[in-house]
């Protein structure tokens, strides 16, 4: 019976990466494809090309290492929801708050931004955890490739870490919880969503799972990368 090869795993991967970020990914490839071989009921096939793999051979390991490079090259930037304005909060806030038709237009614009940019925290979130715990053993399950799982580790005793991230202690619903429920997913938010004279400040970054202490992950250093990648990737605005 054939078993799994983590140099096979390595060499896949290095012969999809492209450049120097991509090439230091390859550990985190061989790490996420032995949890899925080792694990193949946790995987989470979104699509016919991901059921059923075989991970000790090839073919079915590009297939795979071609699906998690693909979601790390996608770019988490925020973009304008297509959902259309409920022109009644327009009317309510003029009528309720006296705002003035012109001010809704402007807050209506700036409500979408707002959303625009909520819903790309949680990505940035991981893409900050992952660039400064990838040296560090740990693997970031980029492209939802394993069943409400963000980030895996394996100790040196060969137990594995199984971690959900949220960016606030609220943002999970009750279908997310259950799929959680029983088993050894650990989970770990960002920020509070109600304050709180029992704690200082609103983050959550003083209790982080044990593996993930001691790499210098903050709210500071979240900020300065954010910014960072935001300014990055953001379009170039036609001339």
């Amino acid at each position: 019976m054939s078993k799994f090869s983590v140099q096979e795993a390595k060499k896949v991967a290095l012969s999809i990466a492209s450049n120097t970020d991509e090439i230091s990914l390859a550990e985190s490839f061989v790490l996420l494809a032995e949890f899925l071989y080792l694990h193949p009921t946790e995987m989470r096939a979104r699509s016919n090309e991901l059921k059923n793999l075989d991970l000790t051979k090839t073919f079915d390991l590009e297939v795979l290492a071609k699906k998690y490079y693909q979601s790390y090259r996608k770019v988490d930037f925020p973009t304008m929801p297509k959902t259309v304005p409920d022109e009644m909060v327009s009317v309510m806030m003029q009528n309720a708050f006296d705002y003035s038709f012109s001010v809704c237009q402007k807050i209506k614009i700036e409500h979408q931004q707002s959303m625009a940019c909520e819903n790309c925290v949680g990505n940035l979130l991981e893409r900050y955890l992952d660039s400064k715990l990838r040296n560090s053993g740990w693997c970031w399950c980029c492209g939802e490739l394993v069943k409400a799982v963000d980030f895996i580790y394996k100790d040196s005793k060969g137990n594995w870490t199984r971690l959900q991230i949220k960016n606030r202690n609220n943002s999970e619903n009750s279908s997310s919880s259950a799929i959680r429920s029983g088993t050894t997913i650990e989970k770990w938010f960002r920020t509070f969503s109600l304050p709180s004279n029992a704690r200082k400040g609103n983050t959550n970054w003083n209790n982080l799972p044990k593996p993930m202490q001691g790499y210098g992950l903050s709210e500071d250093d979240f900020n300065t990368f954010a910014k960072a990648y935001l300014k990055a990737n953001k379009p170039n605005k036609p001339k």
